[in-house]
């Protein structure tokens, strides 16, 4: 019976896979298909990424809009979504789940088919792609050890040598776990997520030799897996699917932004996500009005969405635009400046940063819409998988989900926003119609953006925006 592993490298850029650092993804590409064209959601945070992966939907429909987030029973008051306490705190608060769109977990549950979470990522990220796996009797293994995996991964846990503390290890930690005590006998569909090589972008400088070391380390875990696969029984019988859930943009400069938020008269009483979200006291429209056009003058700013469709400052954008229309969204949602320009070692994309990230200069963030922070990695290969081949066809983290689905023969995919990835499957190279550009553009006097979208059918994909 086929069985289906996605193996998630947090924060990967597609341009960082190279012969010299990441030899077994490179391997690996060349057995299956690749989705050249793949690109994240936004906000590109990591936990709003899971659970797209998770769902295969875009953040309107699942609800988890920022890593850091309005509460939904009171927006003065900020969820982590980070931590696994956090969320389930929020969800006995609100009175509704954390994650809104079902999922992997609940869809595989329904059909009796196992499924399993293997992360080194944060407790919450770990949540998110499995909300109730006690309830259902699924196994979560966190490399944050008993504290965030279900009751079916503690018993694991205890057959195991303990969690490291250091990421990169923890990375490489948790994927010998999958492989010794998964690879025999995979679940139906299993996710195996490491937290490197964001984690080294973020401190350790993006595409830094101290990068590149760390992220070979954790490519070298991933080729026992592949070593495994390919001598063992299940070659056949196990598809892989190796995705990125974002990209990175190098820090070329530190703004005080909360400083002059502040500061600034027209957000008094605002509440501030700090990572791009701004709560307008009762959502007032001509607050919001006022806000957003205070944004469009500062230079730190480039991209400004707001709640509604209608009375919008001129230059403002709906946050329908970037598919982030949910009552959990800030009623004011911003990016900051950033450019296609390289930085020190070559990579396209450079992004202003706030002085209160602890992040330094040269290091990488994401969040925003550049083109590196939306391009992701998604390969394929397996014996259902087209082999050799590259697909120009558009692609995302919504589409994963169906995919898998579809792989393993379980309903639920058709009332994803993704679609099923039928051009790396050997199907029509893409059955959902042309794929048409769709530009959502607004300015004033001094002010410019635009956001380049891609649809095919009901699909829409994320290409990237600029402030002009």
């Amino acid at each position: 019976m086929t069985c289906v592993l996605l193996v998630v490298f947090d924060g990967l850029r597609p341009d960082m896979i190279r012969p010299d650092v990441t030899p077994n993804l490179m391997r690996f590409a060349a057995l299956g298909t690749t989705m050249a064209r793949a690109r994240s959601v936004f906000p590109s945070e990591t936990r709003v990424c899971t659970a797209s992966v998770a769902t295969g939907c875009h953040p309107r429909r699942h609800g988890i809009v920022a890593n850091r987030m309005l509460h939904p029973a009171d927006r003065t008051a900020l969820v982590e979504t980070g931590d696994g306490e956090s969320l389930r705190r929020m969800q006995q608060e609100s009175g509704e789940a954390a994650v809104l769109a079902p999922g992997l977990s609940d869809l595989l549950a329904k059909e009796g088919r196992e499924y399993a979470v293997f992360s080194s990522g944060s407790t919450g990220q770990s949540f998110i792609l499995a909300p109730r796996a006690d309830e259902l009797g699924q196994l979560v293994l966190s490399g944050h050890g008993a504290r965030a995996s279900s009751q079916r991964g503690q018993r694991l846990l205890e057959r195991l040598s303990p969690p490291p503390a250091d990421p990169t290890a923890r990375a490489v930690w948790i994927a010998e776990a999958w492989r010794t005590t998964q690879m025999a006998a995979p679940p139906d569909a299993s996710v195996l997520w490491l937290c490197e090589p964001d984690t080294s972008a973020h401190y350790d400088g993006l595409d830094s030799h101290v990068q590149r070391r760390k992220l070979s380390e954790v490519d070298a875990a991933f080729g026992r897996i592949l070593d495994d696969w390919q001598d063992g029984k299940l070659r056949d019988e196990l598809q892989i699917i190796v995705a990125s859930d974002h990209g990175h943009v190098t820090i070329d400069g530190h703004v005080a932004l909360l400083t002059a938020f502040r500061a600034a008269p027209v957000l008094a009483g605002c509440s501030f996500t700090g990572g791009g979200g701004i709560a307008v006291p009762g959502a007032d429209p001509g607050r919001i009005a006022e806000i957003t056009e205070w944004l469009m003058e500062q230079p730190m700013i480039a991209n400004v969405f707001a709640a509604g469709e209608d009375a919008l400052s001129p230059g403002c954008l709906p946050l329908s635009t970037v598919l982030l229309d949910h009552p959990r969204a800030a009623d004011v949602v911003y990016t900051l400046r950033n450019s296609d320009a390289r930085n020190a070692t070559g990579l396209l994309g450079t992004s202003l940063s706030t002085d209160d990230s602890r992040l330094p200069l040269g290091g990488g963030t994401h969040g925003g819409l550049n083109r590196a922070e939306l391009a992701t990695v998604l390969m394929l290969a397996g014996s259902a998988i087209t082999p050799g081949h590259t697909s120009d066809e558009m692609a995302g983290l919504p589409d994963i989900a169906p995919t898998i689905l579809s792989l393993i023969g379980v309903s639920g995919g058709a009332a994803m926003d993704g679609r099923v990835l039928g051009d790396a499957l050997g199907e029509q190279p893409f059955a959902c119609g042309p794929q048409l550009l769709d530009i959502g553009e607004a300015q004033n006097a001094t002010y410019h953006q635009r956001v380049a979208r891609l649809r095919a059918g009901r699909h829409i994909w994320l290409d990237h925006a600029v402030r002009v």
